[in-house]
């Protein structure tokens, strides 16, 4: 079968390099080095990565065993051979390369791929192995034991399952969304939602689960509904919520500096959201007896670890990828934003700690420098201008009550100390009065 060579102006580039998405992202930050950011440790999925070089190649290549284990057992559990198989990935290989672009790896397969059968083998191996990872994590009887599957009983996966389940998330080592639709037409039960709840759940402190929310389930299911480009496009999109915004427009706002410490000082209170989705950010004043002196400004929750800040960064790419083509976008890159401006000392960072904001695994300082420099490389989108259009107005309105409560917030501790003294005089002063009565 013949695969056809020339670009389809209906079909979307949603496999980027980061470096071509996202500027800057692939300097140096404090925390980690290019390879934990943008390259797989474990597992290539896709073209970019596949042909590595040195120390990278021999690490990856210990997995392409372990890839045709899996479509081994693909073929067993669908009763497909591996012809079969073949022919069905080979009828969309066309339409998966154009959502790679043009990229060089991709017109390697071009070039010396005759009929696109190369291509085709590619997307055939690490769309299997994908499916039957997901699977492995998420088995009908978690009481199986390991040795009883046919990924995770191989040495080269059990021991490496940390780092495979970081890989699979990463902007450059994805595959298209096609492609595990036509496997999955072949065989049912991949337990999709249920893997992207166990991912979701290195996000959350304590590994609280979601899974029953309804909401949250809604979010689940919106794959069948409306189809995502890849896996990381599905686990984004169940991470930042529904969007809530129809305009593309950006508006226009002056200069915004706020600390955590100055919205305390201000009256604001910082809460984590409940929801736990990154695009949930609100700023909202808050009814105190009718008086609506109070703010509160709530924002999701996060765990801030390698892994997570790894993930936050790709879903960041994505979304620069994904451009202003939709309205109310730029979700997670609105989120680092807004805590990179909340963050300007390591007495702002414990301030979102104590909220139950941000639980770091890194250090004070090192939790700063990762939002102060991803924040210079995003772009932000609506909610972030939301929330501090709400920070401007609340600034506006209660000016008076600001000064006020900022003068008690700063002086508390003097304040107390007088309040005590001047007790103590009134005691004293009580005491004499009653001695010289008597």
């Amino acid at each position: 079968m013949s695969v056809g060579r020339s670009r389809s102006s209906a079909t979307a580039i949603t496999i980027q390099r980061v470096e071509a998405s996202l500027l800057g992202i692939t300097g140096r930050p404090p925390c980690a080095g290019l390879d934990v950011l943008v390259a797989p440790l474990a597992v290539a999925i896709g073209p970019y990565h596949r042909h590595a070089y040195g120390r990278a190649r021999f690490r990856l290549q210990l997995m392409e065993e372990a890839k045709d284990a899996a479509l081994e057992e693909f073929c067993r559990v669908s009763n497909q051979t591996r012809e079969a198989l073949q022919e069905k990935i080979l009828s969309v290989a066309a339409s998966a390369r154009e959502c790679h672009g043009g990229d060089r790896m991709v017109n390697f397969y071009d070039d010396h791929d005759e009929g696109g059968r190369k291509f085709a083998e590619m997307l055939l191996l690490d769309g299997c192995f994908l499916l039957q990872f997901m699977v492995s994590m998420c088995p009908d009887n978690p009481k199986a034991p390991a040795e009883a599957d046919p990924l995770m009983s191989r040495a080269e996966v059990h021991t490496c399952i940390d780092a495979i389940a970081r890989d699979v998330m990463l902007f450059e080592n994805q595959i298209p969304w096609l492609v595990f639709e036509a496997l999955m037409e072949l065989r049912s039960g991949v337990p999709v939602d249920r893997f992207l709840t166990l991912m979701a759940l290195a996000f959350q402190a304590g590994n609280d689960d979601d899974s029953t929310d309804p909401k949250a389930q809604h979010d689940h299911d919106d794959h069948h509904h409306n189809k995502p480009p890849h896996l990381l496009g599905l686990f984004h999109r169940r991470q930042i919520g529904t969007a809530r915004t129809q305009s593309l427009r950006v508006p226009k706002l002056s200069s915004l500096s706020t600390t955590a410490v100055e919205l305390a000082e201000m009256g604001v209170k910082l809460t984590a959201g409940r929801t736990k989705k990154f695009g949930d950010m609100t700023m909202a004043k808050r009814q105190w007896r009718s008086l609506g002196l109070f703010g509160e400004l709530s924002l999701a929750p996060v765990v801030l670890n390698d892994l997570t800040a790894c993930w936050l960064i790709n879903m960041a790419a994505y979304e620069a990828c994904l451009g202003a083509t939709q309205a109310d976008n730029f979700a997670v890159s609105s989120y680092i934003s807004v805590v990179a401006l909340l963050v300007n000392r390591e007495e702002d960072v414990q301030e979102l700690r104590g909220k139950g904001i941000i639980n770091s695994a890194m250090s004070d300082m090192g939790t700063l420098e990762f939002f102060k420099w991803a924040a210079p490389h995003l772009r932000v989108g609506h909610r972030y201008y939301e929330v501090f259009r709400g920070v401007q107005e609340y600034r506006q309105e209660r000016w008076a009550w600001i000064a006020v409560h900022r003068f008690l917030y700063r002086n508390y501790k003097t304040i107390g100390a007088v309040l005590s003294i001047i007790g103590v005089l009134a005691g004293l002063f009580k005491t004499i009065l009653s001695l010289r009565q008597h």
